[in-house]
């Protein structure tokens, strides 16, 4: 039977064969939210033709992203921070939605970000993952990858977010200096200590290389002045 539900939620009746998993997921929500929201003492035992209340969707199509349900403590900064997009993109894509005035069980549709990357391709960060490791994997600075996505925030990567890989690193240039390929077992600090050379100079002459990155098989630029003794 169907029941009074609050602002934001409609009445759902229970069919032969439903489970609160298949409408928590029809209804783009969760288990957890359904269980409190309907005050359900048992969420194992649910009854045919029994009332519950769900969240609404929302009278808009969202082909281009994913559905998102209101819950207690949410704000738009909230969500948008979570999401790395801007506020103002969810709003242009929700017409309808008072900023000020989310309600809890309200599905909003999330605009899914799009970046650019004319000369490379996208990506998607995966549990575990570093900005040094992607680089790494990639065999790219660090440099060039931060680069290639200005916006990223490089210490907090979110799972799921598409970054750019660019299709190539620039060519090494050594003017002035000879290259080198570092040997198994050598370092930033051996390499200097062989070539007599100070640490920084070395990193002076490969800008886009950071300290970890001198790692045996790299092709780097020694300088051919001397440190200071």
């Amino acid at each position: 039977m169907y029941r009074s539900c609050p602002t934001g939620t409609i009445s759902y009746v229970v069919k032969p064969g439903d489970s609160l998993y298949a409408i928590a997921k029809k209804y783009n929500t969760t288990v957890e939210y359904l269980v409190f929201l309907n005050g359900l003492k048992n969420p194992n035992n649910l009854q045919v033709g029994e009332g519950l209340c769900v969240p609404m969707m929302p009278n808009i199509s969202c082909p281009t992203g994913s559905y998102y349900t209101i819950k207690y403590g949410d704000t738009l900064y909230k969500i948008a921070k979570e999401y790395n997009i801007s506020v103002n993109e969810i709003i242009r894509l929700n017409p309808y939605l008072n900023p000020y005035h989310l309600m809890v069980g309200q599905v909003i549709c999330i605009p899914k970000k799009t970046i650019s990357c004319p000369s490379g391709k996208l990506y998607t960060i995966e549990d575990g993952d570093t900005f040094f490791k992607i680089a790494t994997k990639f065999d790219i600075s660090y440099e060039l990858l931060k680069t290639s996505n200005p916006n990223l925030d490089v210490d907090h990567l979110v799972v799921g977010e598409q970054i750019c890989i660019p299709k190539s690193k620039p060519s090494l240039t050594c003017p002035e200096n000879k290259t080198y390929i570092i040997q198994p077992g050598e370092s930033l600090s051996s390499v200097a200590e062989k070539f007599v050379v100070g640490a920084n100079e070395l990193l002076k002459a490969n800008p886009n290389m950071i300290t970890s990155e001198f790692a045996p098989g790299r092709l780097i630029c020694i300088p051919t002045k001397q440190a200071d003794v």
